[in-house]
C-alpha cells in the first residue's frame, strides 16, 4: 500500500510541479453519445492553464491514477462518438482563474466484506480561489470545489 501511495507522489510530482503558480484558465469533460450526449465521466478531465499547457487526470478502479501532460487517453475508445465540454460544473467553474499553489492526495473509503478500507483516490489541487477535488467516483472520476483544504493529506507538491 506504501508502495502505491510512493509511486502516486512521484507521479503527480512529474507531472504538475511545472503548474506550481500556474492560472487555471479552464477546463474540459467528456460526454458520449448514446441516444443524447451524457456525461463520460471514465475519461480524464482536461485542465487548460494559462501556459498553454494541460493536464488530463482520471481515475479507475478502486484507486488507479493516470495521469497525462498531453491529450491522451488511459484507455481505447474504440468507435464511440465522443465530445469535450468546456467548464461543464458549476461548482468547479469557480475556480477558474485560481492560481495552483500545491497539489495533494486525500484518502477516500471502500466497504469490502464489512470493513472500511482506506484508500487514496482524492487528488486534491489547491488555487487561491479555493480547492478542486478530483475523486474516484467508483470507476470514474468525480468533481467538487471545496472552500477549505481537507483534514490528513498527503502533501506532493510543493
Amino acid at each position: 500500500m506504501l508502495r502505491r501511495l510512493v509511486s502516486k507522489v512521484v507521479a503527480i510530482k512529474k507531472v504538475f510541479e511545472k503548474f506550481i503558480g500556474a492560472t487555471l484558465i479552464g477546463y474540459s469533460t467528456a460526454e458520449i453519445f448514446s441516444d443524447q450526449w451524457e456525461p463520460w465521466n471514465d475519461l480524464p478531465i482536461r485542465l487548460n492553464f494559462n501556459n498553454g499547457q494541460l493536464i488530463s487526470v482520471a481515475w479507475s478502479r478502486f484507486d488507479d491514477l493516470w495521469l497525462s501532460n498531453d491529450q491522451s487517453l488511459p484507455f481505447d475508445i474504440y468507435d464511440s462518438k465522443v465530445r469535450w465540454v468546456e467548464n461543464a460544473f458549476e461548482d468547479v467553474n469557480r475556480l477558474i482563474g485560481g492560481v495552483i499553489l500545491s497539489v495533494s492526495l486525500g484518502s477516500g473509503y471502500l466497504e469490502l466484506e464489512g470493513q472500511e478500507i482506506t484508500l487514496d483516490t482524492r487528488l486534491i489541487i489547491e488555487t487561491d480561489q479555493g480547492m478542486m477535488d478530483i475523486f474516484n467516483a467508483l470507476d470514474e472520476n468525480g468533481y467538487a470545489y471545496l472552500p477549505t483544504r481537507p483534514q490528513n493529506l498527503t502533501v506532493c507538491i510543493p
